[in-house]
């Protein structure tokens, strides 16, 4: 076969964006397999914390932009709204509880029962209020770090039993 000086130019320059493609699914796929699930659950520890003591700086700066929430009324809110809303919120406790964490490319998602305990009004004599439910955030992971980008509750009528052993 008789390949002319245009033609292997064109050959190696396919072969150079080949070889780019395949080191960067490597690489990818490197970066996928090194990823710690304890890293996305203290980021999702530190998010309820940060949530229940009201801290709005620290929550906003782990929320991406675009992010947005749906609670398990089906209410909607965005960021500008939950960050408003969590400023005054009356939590008192935010438990996650047999938390499974699932990766896909440039992000997890964490998914597992959650009750979220709410402080009784100043002055009432009821005990507070705990709300359980299922609950999954999707975290993305940019140059940026890793960011909460999607976070969905769904309410259940009682306490779920618990989880059988593994």
């Amino acid at each position: 076969m008789i390949v002319s000086r245009n033609g292997r130019i064109s050959m190696g320059v396919a072969a150079a964006v080949i070889a780019t493609l395949v080191m960067a699914g490597v690489a990818m796929r490197a970066a996928g397999q090194s990823a710690n699930p304890d890293e996305v659950l203290s980021l999702q520890k530190k998010f309820q914390d940060s949530v229940v003591a009201g801290d709005v700086k620290t929550v906003g700066a782990m929320m991406a932009d675009e992010s947005f929430f749906i609670h398990g009324n089906g209410a909607m809110q965005g960021k500008a709204e939950f960050l408003a809303a969590i400023a005054n919120a009356p939590f008192s406790g935010y438990e996650l509880k047999d938390p499974k964490v699932v990766f896909f490319d440039g992000g997890a998602i964490v998914s597992g029962l959650v009750d979220i305990t709410f402080r009784p009004r100043q002055g009432a004599t009821t005990p507070p209020v705990v709300i359980h439910m299922r609950g999954s955030s999707v975290w993305v992971k940019s140059a940026a770090g890793w960011r909460l980008l999607l976070d969905q509750d769904t309410t259940l009528q009682a306490p779920p039993p618990a989880p059988a052993p593994h």
